[in-house]
């Protein structure tokens, strides 16, 4: 290879080595803007740990969560009485309606 085609692709090289620097500087300096950034809304003043809170508050819904499906179960069995004492008020209901058939009948002649 001739020293001035060497030189030349040892310029290139430099060059773009120093784009690549600057291109991961500037990547660099926004991961740290922003860690920056997430600590300061992390950390921020508490006075307990975030996880811990998170885990306090977690529990909290989940009770809320059981205490509601129990709810609805207890709904859910008084529907199903009502169903069922549906069906008893409409079998009699029927049984009525027969009687008064036949005894009308029976009064017709």
């Amino acid at each position: 290879m001739s020293e001035p085609v060497l030189i030349a692709l040892i310029g290139c090289t430099q060059a773009v080595l120093v784009a690549l620097v600057s291109v991961l500087a500037v990547r660099v300096g926004r991961v740290q803007r922003d860690a920056a950034a997430t600590r300061e809304q992390v950390v921020n003043d508490h006075s307990t740990n975030m996880r811990e809170e998170n885990d306090t508050r977690h529990n909290e819904t989940r009770s809320w969560f059981r205490d509601l499906r129990r709810d609805i179960g207890g709904i859910r069995e008084e529907l199903r009485g009502l169903r069922s004492t549906d069906r008893a008020l409409d079998k009699r209901i029927q049984q009525l309606e027969e009687i008064e058939i036949t005894e009308g009948k029976n009064r017709a002649q």
